[in-house]
């Protein structure tokens, strides 16, 4: 399925705020020539957790990414597909738990959003 830029944008706005996020800013997009090609670059806070997510668009499609969760200004998970860690099974796509590099077999921002519905839990109650 092919995904316009400025869908995919709302989308993931969309998703943040399911979780409470209502400090959301777009700090860079870039439409390409089409609707389906481009790059975008968002921050949202809650208390003490950041998220960014970043996405490149080509013709409709996810090619490069990377969704960072920060609590209280430490990275505590990562999603990228960054062309290292040849050794992952699922390279290029992986994930940071800390310090630690895993494979990552849903690379999808649901996944994602789903893997820090804990961590917004703790950012509402300012635990930590």
């Amino acid at each position: 399925m092919r995904i316009k830029l400025s869908d995919r944008v709302a989308y993931v706005t969309s998703k943040l705020r399911e979780l409470g996020f209502t400090n959301i800013t777009l700090i860079s997009y870039k439409p390409g020539l089409s609707g389906f090609d481009g790059y975008y670059k968002l921050r949202a806070v809650k208390r003490q957790c950041k998220v960014f997510v970043s996405e490149l668009i080509i013709q409709g499609r996810v090619t490069k990414y990377s969704y960072t969760l920060l609590y209280n200004d430490e990275v505590v998970l990562r999603y990228d597909n960054a062309p290292h860690y040849h050794n992952i099974m699922t390279f290029p796509h992986h994930k940071h738990e800390y310090e630690q590099v895993k494979p990552l077999h849903d690379h999808s921002i649901d996944a994602f959003i789903e893997e820090i519905r804990n961590w917004v839990k703790q950012c509402q109650l300012g635990t930590g």
